[in-house]
C-alpha cells in the first residue's frame, strides 16, 4: 500500500490519462494549502489554457477512501470527474462575474470571515486583516453564493493594492454586505424543534425578551444562510441590539465559524466551565477547518464591549484585591491619623496654656 505522499504523486502522474484531451499539455501541480486553524490539505491544481480562475481539487479524501480499500485508479478516475465539474463550474463563475480588479463591482460580493487569530498567525500573513481582541477579520470576495455552498477567493494584500483601497474601506463594505445577508438570532430550543418538525424559527434580534420567563436560555447568532455567519459577532451595533434584547450581560460561545452561541449572565454559568465545555465540544463535534476558537468572550450588554472573559475576572480580580488594599491601608491610615491628631490637639492645649500661666504669675509678682 502507497503511502500518503506516494498517493498524491500517483495521481499527479496518472490523471492525464483520465482528462480530455485539451489537458495534454496541461502543467499538473501538487500544492499544500494551509486552510483554517493549522489544517493543511494537498491540492491538485490542472490548468487548462491560460485560464485565470483556476480550481483545485483536494486529495486528502481520496487517500482516505484508498486507505480503506478502494482501487488507486478508480480514486483517480474520481478526482478528475470532481476537476471537470470545478472546471465547468470555474467557467461558469468566469462568464457570469465582473472584472475581479473592479472594486466597485466587487464590494458587494465581500464577506467578513473571523478565526482565532493565535491559531492562524501563518495562514494570515498575506491577508488583509482587523484584530479584534481574540480574533482575527479577514475578507473573501464571494463569487458565487447558492444552497451548495460558496465559491469564494480570498482578499490578498496584493488585491487590496489592486483595487487601491484601504483595509478600513475593505472591512466597512465587507460588513455592509453581511448585514444585507440577514442576520438572525435564535432560540436554541427553537433550532432544535425546526429539526423535527421543519419550521424556522423565529428571528429574535429585534424582541424584548423575558430571560427570568425561559428555563434554559441560549441563542445563536448567525446570517441567514447559516454559512460564516459567527462575523456578525465583530459588529458593534449587533452586540449592543442582543443586550437590548437579553436586557443583560452575556457571554459568547465561539461554537463555529459559521454561527455563536449567545448564554445570558444570570449567574448559573461560570467562566472555566464554559471554557471546559467549548473546548471538549471542538475536541469531539467540530471539524478542525470550521472551529472558531476555544476562548469563551463577555459582552456588555449596555456598552457592546466585548473581551475575553477569562482574562476580565482575572483582571476583576486584581481590581477587587487592590481596592480591598486600598481600603485596608485607608482604615489604618484613619486610625493612626486620629491618634496622631489628638495628641497634636493635647500639645497644642499644654503649649497655649502654659503662657497664660506664666502670664498670670507675672501679674502676681507685679
Amino acid at each position: 500500500m502507497m503511502n500518503r505522499k506516494e498517493f498524491y504523486e500517483y495521481v499527479k502522474d496518472n490523471v492525464k490519462e483520465y482528462l480530455p484531451e485539451s489537458y495534454r499539455d496541461a502543467e499538473i501541480k501538487l500544492q499544500e494549502v494551509e486552510k483554517n486553524n493549522g489544517l493543511k490539505l494537498t491540492g491538485i491544481t490542472i490548468p487548462n489554457g491560460d485560464q485565470r480562475i483556476v480550481p483545485r481539487v483536494y486529495l486528502d479524501s481520496f487517500y482516505l477512501e484508498y486507505v480503506i480499500g478502494k482501487d488507486v485508479d478508480s480514486c483517480v478516475g474520481d478526482v478528475v470527474d470532481m476537476y471537470i465539474e470545478a472546471q465547468d463550474k470555474a467557467e461558469f463563475i468566469k462568464m457570469g462575474v465582473p472584472d475581479i480588479f473592479d472594486y466597485e463591482k466587487m464590494k458587494e460580493k465581500l464577506q467578513v470571515r473571523i478565526c482565532d487569530q493565535e491559531w492562524n498567525e501563518e495562514r494570515l500573513a498575506d491577508k488583509v486583516i482587523m484584530e479584534h481582541g481574540d480574533f482575527a477579520a479577514y475578507y473573501a470576495v464571494n463569487l458565487e453564493e447558492n444552497g451548495e455552498g460558496i465559491s469564494s477567493i480570498p482578499v490578498t494584500i496584493s488585491l487590496m493594492n489592486e483595487w487601491g483601497v484601504s483595509a478600513e474601506q475593505i472591512q466597512a463594505d465587507a460588513m455592509t454586505a453581511d448585514r444585507k445577508r440577514g442576520v438572525t438570532l435564535m432560540d436554541m430550543n427553537e433550532i432544535i424543534k425546526s429539526m423535527i418538525f421543519g419550521e424556522e424559527p423565529e428571528n429574535l434580534l429585534n424582541e424584548k425578551m423575558d430571560m427570568e420567563a425561559m428555563e434554559k436560555p441560549m441563542f445563536c447568532l448567525t446570517n441567514k444562510a447559516k454559512m460564516n455567519g459567527a462575523s456578525l459577532l465583530l459588529q458593534e451595533d449587533i452586540r449592543k441590539q442582543i443586550g437590548e434584547c437579553l436586557g443583560s450581560d452575556y457571554f459568547v460561545i465561539p461554537s463555529s465559524i459559521h454561527e455563536v452561541l449567545i448564554l445570558p449572565d444570570n449567574g448559573i454559568f461560570q467562566v472555566p466551565e464554559l471554557n471546559a465545555m467549548v473546548k471538549e465540544v471542538n475536541e469531539t463535534q467540530v471539524e478542525r477547518e470550521e472551529q472558531l476558537s476555544d476562548k469563551v468572550q463577555f459582552c456588555d450588554g449596555k456598552t457592546a464591549v466585548m473581551e475575553n472573559a477569562e482574562r476580565r475576572e482575572a483582571r476583576l480580580e486584581k481590581v477587587k484585591e487592590a481596592e480591598k488594599a486600598e481600603t485596608k491601608a485607608a482604615s489604618k491610615g484613619g486610625i493612626h491619623g486620629r491618634l496622631e491628631k489628638a495628641k497634636a490637639e493635647i500639645k497644642a492645649k499644654e503649649i497655649n496654656k502654659a503662657p497664660k500661666d506664666k502670664a498670670k504669675n507675672l501679674a502676681e509678682v507685679l
